[in-house]
């Protein structure tokens, strides 16, 4: 029969001598007793092999805000947080010799919980392992920048998955990834048949250098303006679209996001309200028009009765009657041109002919008003990308609001010049200015200071010389207005 107190004994002996070899190997290791144990950035410490701290240094006083004395007292069960089924077993896989490496939670002194990366290994002396040596990392920080990092990514994932836009990435100018809305854009049946397109392939115009241009300076890390393109979906078709190109990191790896904005019903009805413009325009025009085509009809009649009633002359009248009637047609000609909607037609245009155009145009007006036109063009041959029918509509309305302004008769002053890069064009009115309380307000739709005016012509004008790459400035005091235009010379850009 086994004595059940016979094994107790012997259990009780052995725990004492590992107990006694444990203290002797601790007192006797230089390791233990040298500063840099106590003064390491780390936890470092020893348990027995029944879990009790026998060795801790300040850093683990600094862990579990607990002092050497209290330590002494704890197992690691007493610290650490979470299943201890799965922490014996680590520790009786390190009393049969294994390493150790894992992360856990303690609670601290003051109740607060602390991530540890704990690494564990056996002390050995005489081949009998005696003990378990640890060192421990504070990793809280980093575990709560990891959570962070994971919940951003969450967030920036769900906001791109269900953003309005269409959201593209690529890398090497491969599809790497499609939202739901550039999906729809691009008219495919999901996602999965967006990935391994070429960026190229969806851009008609992208082997363009403004396209190619975007694209390598996102390589290099620049973003590009917002611009608008031409997407071609996968049934062949064609729409419009604003796109922004940014450079991104896409798992690990540089790549370029793509947001796409499908514009096709925002350029409908910004043309719809630009040929609505043109109409009024055109109609507020009428009265001038008229009273200018009048004077050659009066001339033309004139020399008819006078070869009606057998004028020697008659031949020397031809010219003149015909000059008279090219007259007309120039004059009903601009008037067309001005109401009919037409697509955009960008050329390079002499930006002072355009301008005398617009005068002839608007001169007869002016007159009914009392109104004198005056010019003073410093450029001859200054050229600009443009559509020429839309800058006409747009000068032609800055003409229009400055007659219409000078209600005692006065002078419509319009000059041109170079500086630098860009043609200064200066429409000058004497009237009474604009009250300063709503400058900021010009320009904005629906506002208007006439009592039958929309607000859209200023607006759809700015519109105008915004898509020609130019800016508008108005300047106004009680002395009268003046609206300053700069377009870009033709050898510095062009309208994409």
């Amino acid at each position: 029969m086994i004595n059940p107190w016979k094994g107790n004994i012997m259990n009780a002996i052995t725990k004492s001598i590992q107990k006694e070899k444990l203290e002797a190997f601790l007192d006797q290791s230089e390791f233990f007793n040298q500063p840099l144990f106590e003064e390491h950035p780390e936890g470092y410490f020893a348990l027995n092999l029944e879990g009790r701290f026998v060795k801790v240094n300040k850093v683990c006083e600094e862990l579990t805000e607990h002092t050497k004395e209290e330590l002494y007292q704890f197992t690691y069960e007493d610290l650490v947080y979470g299943e201890i089924e799965n922490f014996h077993y680590i520790f009786n896989r390190i009393k049969q010799g294994d390493i150790q490496k894992y992360e856990c939670t303690i609670k601290t002194k003051s109740h607060n919980n602390r991530d540890l990366e704990i690494t564990k290994s056996p002390i050995i002396v005489d081949n009998e392992i005696i003990g378990v040596y640890g060192i421990a990392k504070d990793i809280t920080q980093f575990n709560q920048q990891k959570m962070f990092l994971e919940e951003s990514e969450r967030l920036h994932r769900s906001l791109v998955e269900h953003s309005p836009d269409g959201i593209i990435i690529t890398q090497d100018d491969e599809l790497v990834y499609a939202n739901k809305e550039a999906s729809l854009l691009l008219g495919a049946v999901s996602k999965e048949n967006v990935i391994g397109k070429n960026i190229y392939e969806l851009f008609p115009n992208s082997k363009e250098k403004i396209m190619v241009e975007f694209i390598e300076n996102a390589e290099k890390g620049m973003p590009s303006s917002l611009y608008e393109e031409t997407l071609i979906q996968f049934d062949g078709s064609k729409i419009d679209i604003e796109m922004k190109i940014i450079p991104t990191i896409f798992r690990g790896a540089k790549a370029i996001y793509f947001i796409l904005r499908d514009i096709t019903e925002k350029k409908l009805n910004h043309q719809l309200m630009i040929n609505s413009e043109k109409l009024s325009v055109a109609g507020q025009l009428a009265a001038g028009i008229a009273h200018e085509i009048r004077n050659p009809i009066t001339a033309i009649k004139g020399f008819l009765q006078l070869m009606e009633g057998g004028n020697d002359y008659r031949k020397e009248f031809f010219p003149v009657i015909t000059a008279e009637i090219n007259r007309i047609e120039l004059i009903l000609s601009e008037l067309l041109a001005l109401a009919k909607p037409q697509l955009d037609n960008y050329q390079l245009e002499e930006i002072i002919q355009i301008l005398q155009h617009i005068v002839a145009l608007t001169k007869s007006q002016a007159i009914l008003h009392n109104i004198s036109i005056e010019t003073q063009f410093n450029s001859k041959q200054a050229h600009v990308f443009c559509d020429e029918n839309k800058l006409k509509q747009v000068f032609i309305n800055y003409i229009k609001n400055a007659i219409e302004a000078m209600k005692d008769g006065g002078t419509i002053t319009i000059t041109a010049k170079e500086e630098k890069n860009y043609i200064v064009v200066q429409v000058k009115d004497e009237g009474p200015g604009i009250p300063k309380e709503i400058r900021d307000k010009i320009g904005t739709p629906f506002f208007t200071t006439k009592e039958n005016g929309t607000g859209l012509g200023l607006m759809v004008s700015n519109e105008i010389i915004k898509h020609h790459k130019g800016e508008v400035k108005v300047d106004s005091s009680s002395t009268g207005t003046t609206i300053t235009v700069n377009l870009p010379i033709s050898k510095t850009i062009g309208v994409s």
